[in-house]
């Protein structure tokens, strides 16, 4: 049987030194705190998923894109169809201001629909036209699986670009369509006037109507149209204007 050691503990070396105080408001953590201390180690049931996302992610990206041109395809052409049959239809009854307001939406509006289906062309196919080597590969992404996630993310955004473009397209369209349901007529000139003479002075105006042995004629500063008996008539000329 032995003692018990009563000595006193060593005391620190006079010259080791201190560990610095925290600062205020902050709070220490250990220096091998890192992202796997956080979420735990990367399991090899999550590399193999993460390697089959990776795999699918372009593809999966250019289908969704194949979609998207198809719908912009169909829409551009139902668009264009529409203008060439109705076009001018619809817009030669307006007026020029009006006109030129139908004719900058709906053109604006085709004209973003064929930059979104561009978008959507690139975003499907590609839009790189060189041919990459291994070497260059891992020179500029470390890998090829990178370079299909690099490549996916490209079409990802171009696919976006396309659907903020074909939105815009709509609004723009459909602004040009309502400007041709709701847009004042414009008014309606009449190609020639009518110059009448008779024994009480000639008159001159826009014939309205001719019957029952009656002319009557819309004159300016008349509110009420003027009546012109045939029998009196002793000329009658077609003039552009009154004055």
């Amino acid at each position: 049987m032995t003692a018990a050691d009563n000595s006193p503990a060593p005391a620190p070396a006079a010259n080791s030194p201190a560990p610095a105080p925290a600062a205020s408001g902050t709070v220490s953590t250990p220096a091998a705190a890192t992202s796997a201390d956080r979420h735990g180690p990367i399991s090899a049931a999550d590399r193999e998923a993460f390697d089959a996302l990776a795999k699918e992610a372009l593809p999966t990206v250019r289908s969704m894109a194949a979609a998207w041109r198809t719908g912009l395809t169909a829409l551009i052409t139902l668009v264009t169809t529409g203008i060439i049959l109705k076009g001018r239809t619809d817009t030669t009854n307006l007026s020029f201001p009006w006109r030129i307001a139908v004719t900058l939406a709906i053109g604006a509006g085709l004209a973003l629909a064929i930059l979104g289906l561009w978008h959507a062309l690139a975003a499907e196919v590609g839009a790189r036209t060189r041919v990459h080597t291994l070497e260059g590969i891992r020179a500029r992404y470390a890998s090829v699986q990178a370079y299909q996630v690099g490549e996916a993310a490209a079409a990802g955004l171009r696919l976006q670009s396309a659907r903020i473009l074909v939105a815009a397209a709509l609004g723009l369209l459909l602004t040009g369509v309502l400007l041709t349901w709701w847009a004042p007529a414009a008014p309606a000139n009449p190609p020639a006037y009518l110059k009448i003479t008779r024994p009480g002075g000639t008159v001159c105006g826009t014939l309205q109507s001719a019957d029952g042995g009656t002319l009557r004629l819309t004159v300016a500063g008349a509110h009420a149209p003027v009546i012109i008996p045939l029998t009196t008539v002793t000329n009658l000329s077609i003039t552009p204007s009154c004055s």
